[in-house]
């Protein structure tokens, strides 16, 4: 059955959906958005296929209509996607929604509404539920440090935790609406942050930086199957080496947030109280629109893809290395363990011990 999806002439609104390999995940998530999207807001949606295959494309355009495919045989990354599927938007507020998200009804209405009411947000982002319905995100908190955190500490609370609008540090970008305009101004997501991880919380700061918020919106729900594709061990050598770089890009602005304290819910409240002062300040400035006559900057589409191919190289040569790296320093102690309760072990500890004892004196 096809997935049928509205196509206006005058987007209000545009969707930009990059997406995996996972072909059955954004099916799914075009079907919610089939279903769940609204009739009162013109939208479009983008989908930009990473990694794509002429086989995909052609499975993509005969699975549903409506949408405007763009595909790519390098991987852009998020950021790179999200940049590509802007140089099509037309709509005054980008959403970006990750392929393997689900909208519940009243999403992209509430985003909307909550924009409209309130200039001082930049972006917003809505509540994100695990597929079994259990709390995955509310907002975020953002450390001194660069380690982001739920804010909660200990047992995840009740889905219908968190149902007050408030300011955050950032949403992540399985489901977030940015001005068109503020996104354009700070030159939309910094590809460096490649492929994934931290470009939320960079577009975060960079709209900070100009006297805007984040805000989290409880009435606008999706369901997420977090991290469905991808090697744990890659993802978490990824998500170390953009931290490293958001802080060499914002560590002095960073120096305003709380040191991170594992477990304490003394230091999550001085954060959220941090980031509501933020807003009730911004709240009060006037003159804050970003001018209309900012445009897009054009996207070299050639040079991205060149770009994205070196990007994807060098990050496979890093992460090889850090394996191999990895590999040494874990080697010894396998070794070691596979060797206890032997005469070699046995004799190998005397020699330890009587070096520790000349060493003592």
């Amino acid at each position: 059955m096809s997935i049928d999806l509205p196509q206006s002439a005058a987007p209000r609104v545009s969707v930009i959906i990059p997406s995996s390999t996972r072909l059955d995940l954004l099916r799914a998530c075009l079907r919610s958005l089939a279903r769940f999207g609204p009739a009162a807001i013109p939208y479009e949606t983008i989908v930009v296929l990473n990694q794509a295959t002429p086989e995909a494309e052609a499975q993509l355009r005969e699975a549903a209509t409506g949408i405007q495919v763009v595909s790519s045989s390098v991987n852009l990354g998020l950021a790179g996607a999200g940049n590509r599927g802007r140089a099509l938007a037309r709509g005054e507020f980008l959403i970006l929604l990750h392929d393997d998200a689900e909208i519940e009804p009243g999403w992209m209405e509430s985003l909307v509404e909550t924009a409209d009411a309130h200039p001082e947000a930049g972006a917003i982002g809505g509540k994100v539920l695990y597929p079994d319905g259990r709390l995955q995100y509310a907002g975020s908190i953002l450390w001194r440090e660069a380690i982001t955190s739920a804010p909660w500490v200990g047992e995840t609370p009740a889905p219908t935790a968190f149902e007050r609008l408030r300011a955050v540090d950032y949403c992540g970008t399985c489901a977030l609406l940015v001005r068109g305009t503020l996104w354009d101004f700070v030159g939309g997501l910094d590809e460096r942050f490649y492929p994934v991880y931290y470009l939320d919380v960079d577009l975060a700061m960079a709209m900070r930086k100009l006297g805007f918020v984040v805000l989290y919106q409880p009435n606008s729900r999706i369901h997420h199957h977090q991290g469905a594709s991808g090697n744990l061990s890659f993802r978490e050598f990824v998500s170390a080496r953009n931290r490293l770089l958001f802080l060499e890009k914002w560590g002095a602005a960073l120096e305003n947030h709380e040191p991170y304290e594992r477990d304490s819910p003394a230091a999550v409240e001085r954060a959220l109280a941090r980031a509501d002062i933020f807003a009730d300040r911004c709240r009060r400035m006037r003159n804050r629109t970003i001018e209309n006559l900012v445009q897009p900057k054009k996207l070299n589409i050639a040079e991205q893809h060149a770009r994205h191919v070196e990007k994807s190289r060098a990050l496979q040569e890093a992460y090889a290395a850090h394996q191999a790296r990895r590999s040494r320093r874990i080697f010894p102690r396998v070794v070691a363990r596979s060797l206890i309760g032997t005469k070699l072990y046995e004799q190998a500890r005397r020699i330890r011990n009587k070096i520790v004892m000349l060493l003592a004196h």
